[in-house]
């Protein structure tokens, strides 16, 4: 959802667009990222104040304490508390 696969050609390594807390972070976007279906790259600034009110690691926390089905609605609601 998040990141998008650009295909390659045979022997060549595919690349992979970092989610918008990766991209500011500045780490590698794991294929296990837990905030690559919630913060499309194309809205950076939705991460950036969230990391800036609550922080990287506590938004990880929260959005991993509520199930699966609701963790987008989570992270919205974070969006817009920050």
């Amino acid at each position: 959802m998040g990141r998008r696969h650009i295909l390659s050609p045979p022997g060549t390594l595919n690349t992979i667009t970092p989610c918008a807390a990766c991209k500011l972070l500045r780490r590698r976007c794991a294929q296990e990222c837990p905030f690559s279906p919630y913060f499309s790259p194309h809205e950076p600034q939705k991460f950036a104040s969230v990391h800036k009110v609550f922080g990287a690691s506590n938004v990880s926390k929260m959005l991993m304490e509520v199930p699966e089905s609701q963790r987008a609605d989570a992270a919205n609601s974070l969006v817009y508390e920050a």
